[in-house]
């Protein structure tokens, strides 16, 4: 062990442990609550904290969780520990890793309302902290979910402020959940540096003395995790492999000193010390074989409570560390938000944004809040932003029904609270469009009122077609999408697939969707032609959330449609996947594989032009000012050479005209053009900026009526479930987001055309049904029937129920058409009754018969890792596999959603 390790002992040193066992929103961590107990009691008892330097919380929300971690921060001179236990979750991309608080909620697909960023709200400070020289040393542990997605942020080479006193030990590696434990004792990552805190490490050194040997240090703490944790797996049964990043300075860092061996030192006398520790030593190297043979020791037991006045200095420093090495619990993580140690809480803003445009949001977001634009003189920072990026159709209806955002009701299609996340301060649509139809719904006198600041960036929507296919140049300007179609059909011979994401989820497919149908000018196409389109168009299903997303799986998708397919997107994100360089880390996902594609600017559709809404609500008023002014402020920075560069960087234009400037960056677009024509005069776009009420109003009508018509292109749509009532589902069973809960709260999406019936798979026969499958009007009845039912103690059979499910939906497809889907729920339990042929059989039968199967696996642990039986089935179907996760609710709901009528909004 080095002597030479950075030694806080003497100095002020602070533990923060924020421990979040209690969610509104998301599963509870009973563990967590263990985690802080028993941390206490051992930092206390090892002495490297007093009594009054270890502070525990439970933080409801973001500000509550920044303000006490800022009065906390201020009093550390030393080391600074700070733990944090409790959920952590990340985006789709396994990006933007947050720190989940008590009030936490998922939004849409990957966003979470009062939740904290480790990119944008806690490194940033830490970094500031750090370079600033308030502290000597920074040591963060993340024992939570996705911890090591924290490391992602340290990246080699480069020289980031603070990285001489920064270190984070985090309990997994990048993109894995782990396991809370069994709710009775600490998460397994805690209890593991407990007893390691507590006992010492293993050490097979000859030449060391008593105190030497009792000292932890970070970098032999985190190989001493890590040979701790070797056997045990994650929630996708990949090894659980605990990571750390040292702080760049090359000098370890004095964690503190081991209670109980020097518990053991102070119980010798003086003549029998040497002898004593001669034979710990010897049992040290022997537990230390037994443990590299598998074989786990049993923990010695010694006296936990407090030490010698002199003992609690020496500790200090050990169990400091600890604290915060604790921070990742398994299931959240720390904040840290603020300036100088005098900086008030800063103003926390909500941002809401279309999901096309969240990306480059998010970066514009990340730089300003980092910005000296965003602090003050002083160096105390004026705002922090939190964003959420919903279906474009969730937030028109959320605004539509404003006050149901202050009284939430129990029922309903739409939760603002629950499903979008806290009343926003900002609104970026994608389209001023949108802007147009939530102002349409909502009424004078309504809890919410928008104010429009103007546009933040432009970028045209593009037919982009693969520079493969044959495509007409004088049509890049001044001719409507429906010709385009056209002549893309007629220039080439084989059928070219038209794709674009799901027009309830982003602006950018709506505005093609009305294009497409022919609602905004020209004659709407008859329902024939709009049932062929959407019939070719679900060639790439489940319908995209958002243009990125559409691109990636056409990337992933079969030869024929990857190379063949046309898309609908925006001109910005044609420009990043045409951008080949570096793609993979800026687009989420390895399209290298996608040919280039040119793009052609229909002229009845109207470009995206991110409309900066500052949105105010009835009786929110207490700090209306200072809001208003940190609105205002990244407002100014958004639309200054800054803010622009983020947007012009990603491919879109500027705000320099109504009609936009081309980004040098754009030059990924394979067809140059000038601005004019991505907007024909007045076609697309209104000669005045902001455009003509009247415009709008009218394109807002078509949108609503392209919507409804998408709804209904393929027909009423047709679900049946599958409900597994096996006594083993007792722990998944009627508990918040259980079974019930999932079932019932997916029936909102039902429109009255649409049919729906619930079947429970239990014993023999397989199924038995619940609720008949066929259409519905009361949907309380429906939801009695399924809060009512009871497990039974017999075995489930999946394949006989999948089975009897197929030949019905087989049936019934040929009397009408229409959107189908299965959703099978279960807890994976009977999925060994498959045997021999069994599920070979079974997929080949799937394959078959054009019915997705939605697979819903409850219990943790990975139901749907490759290989297992709901993931072959899922994938065999054209379905999905939902694991268990906190957003599995939403998930499901919206894939529900895309079979039925009702969710037209």
């Amino acid at each position: 062990m080095s002597s030479h390790a950075y030694d806080p002992r003497g100095k002020a040193n602070r533990a923060l442990l924020f421990g979040v066992y209690r969610y509104d929103h998301l599963d509870d961590l009973p563990g967590v609550r263990h985690n802080l107990g028993e941390l206490v009691k051992t930092l206390v008892a090892g002495g490297v904290f007093g009594a009054d330097e270890v502070q525990q919380a439970v933080p409801r929300t973001q500000l509550e969780f920044l303000s006490r971690l800022e009065t906390e921060a201020k009093a550390a001179k030393g080391l600074f520990l700070l733990y944090f236990a409790g959920h952590g979750g990340v985006d789709r991309n396994g990006e933007n890793f947050h720190l989940l608080v008590r009030e936490s909620r998922r939004t849409g697909r990957d966003g979470y309302a009062e939740a904290v960023s480790w990119s944008s709200h806690v490194l940033p400070k830490l970094r500031d902290i750090a370079e600033r020289r308030l502290v000597d040393r920074i040591v963060v542990i993340l024992d939570c979910c996705y911890a090591g997605n924290a490391l992602l942020e340290f990246k080699p080479g480069d020289l980031l402020p603070g990285r001489d006193r920064i270190s984070v030990l985090t309990a997994v590696q990048i993109n894995r959940r782990i396991q809370g434990g069994n709710g009775h004792e600490p998460t397994p990552y805690t209890k593991a540096l407990i007893r390691l805190l507590r006992d010492g490490l293993p050490r097979t050194d000859e030449d060391v003395g008593p105190e030497q040997a009792a000292r932890i240090e970070l970098i032999p703490l985190s190989g001493a995790v890590y040979e701790a944790m070797r056997h045990k797996f994650t929630e996708s049964k990949d090894p659980w492999v605990p990571r750390h990043h040292a702080a760049e300075s090359r000098q370890d860092v004095l964690l503190g000193l081991s209670p109980r061996l020097l518990e053991e030192m102070d119980r010798q006398n003086a003549a029998g010390r040497a002898a004593g520790w001669g034979r710990r030593r010897e049992r040290g190297r022997h537990r230390e074989r037994e443990r590299r043979k598998g074989r786990p020791r049993n923990e010695s037991s010694g006296n936990g409570g407090p030490r010698k006045d002199r003992n609690l200095r020496v500790l200090i420093p050990l169990l400091t560390a600890f604290a915060v090495l604790l921070a990742g619990g398994g299931y959240g993580v720390y904040t840290w938000v603020g300036g100088s140690t005098a900086c008030p809480p800063p103003v926390e803003l909500r941002l809401l944004t279309d999901p096309d445009a969240a990306p480059t949001v998010k970066k514009a977001v990340a730089a300003y809040l980092t910005s000296g634009d965003n602090h003050t003189g002083s160096g105390c920072r004026r705002s922090g932003i939190s964003l959420v990026d919903p279906k474009s159709t969730d937030a028109v209806t959320g605004f539509q029904h404003a006050a149901d955002w202050r009284t939430p009701r129990s029922t309903g299609e739409l939760r603002p609270q629950r499903d979008i996340g806290a009343q926003p301060d900002i609104w970026i649509p994608g389209s001023e469009v949108t802007l147009a139809r939530a102002k349409s719904l909502v009424g004078k006198g309504d809890d919410v009122e928008f104010g429009s600041l103007g546009p933040v960036a432009y970028t045209p929507v593009v037919l982009a077609i693969p520079t493969t296919l044959a495509s007409t140049p004088a049509s890049v300007r001044g001719t409507p999408l429906g010709q385009l179609l056209d002549q893309l059909r007629r220039n080439n011979p084989k059928a070219v697939p038209v794709l674009r994401a799901d027009p309830e989820s982003t602006d950018s497919a709506q505005l093609a969707t009305v294009g497409v149908y022919g609602q905004n000018g020209a004659a709407p196409v008859n329902d024939a032609v709009v049932g062929q389109f959407e019939r070719q168009a679900a060639q790439l299903r489940p319908a995209q959330p958002d243009s990125y997303a559409l691109m990636c799986a056409l990337a992933g998708a079969d030869p024929e449609l990857k190379d063949n397919a046309a898309v609908l997107v925006p001109e910005q994100v044609m420009t990043q996947f045409n951008n080949h360089a570096g793609a993979k880390t800026r687009v989420g996902c390895d399209n290298n594989r996608l040919h280039l594609r040119a793009p052609q600017y229909p002229a009845d559709v109207a470009p995206l032009d991110l409309p900066f809404v500052h949105v105010t609500w009835k009786g929110a008023d207490r700090d209306a000012t200072a809001r208003k002014d940190a609105v205002g402020r990244f407002h100014t920075w958004l639309t200054g050479a800054a803010g622009q560069k983020v947007f012009t960087d990603d491919g879109y234009r500027t705000v320099g005209g109504p009609t936009g400037t081309a980004s040098g960056s754009a030059s990924g677009t394979a067809t140059d053009t000038d601005s004019g024509a991505a907007f024909p005069g007045g076609t697309v776009m209104p000669a005045t900026d902001p455009p003509d009420a009247q415009w709008l109003a009218k394109y807002a009508a078509a949108v609503g009526s392209a919507l409804d018509r998408y709804r209904h292109a393929l027909g009423p749509g047709r679900v049946l479930y599958l409900l597994d009532k096996s006594s083993s589902m007792d722990t998944y069973w009627s508990n918040s987001a259980g079974a019930l809960d999932l079932l019932s709260q997916s029936l909102d999406t039902f429109g009255p055309d649409d049919e729906y019936g619930v079947w429970t798979v239990v014993g023999t026969p397989p199924t038995r049904q619940l609720v008949p499958l066929g259409r519905h009007s009361d949907l309380a009845g429906i939801r009695g029937k399924v809060k009512a039912t009871k497990l039974v103690d017999e075995e489930s059979y999946p394949g006989p129920a999948l089975d009897a499910a197929l030949t019905e939906m087989t049936e019934r497809q040929k009397a009408t058409s229409g959107a189908q889907l299965i959703v099978y729920i279960t807890d994976d339990e009977d999925d060994g009754h498959f045997s021999g042929r069994d599920l070979p059989d079974l997929l080949a039968r799937i394959a078959a018969r054009p019915v997705p199967v939605e697979w819903v696996s409850l219990a943790p642990g990975g139901g749907c890792a490759a290989g297992s039986v709901g993931a072959q089935i899922a994938k065999t179907s054209g379905g999905r596999c939902l694991n268990a996760s906190s957003s599995q609710v939403s998930e499901l709901r919206d894939d529900v959603a895309r079979a039925g009528t009702g969710n037209a909004r």
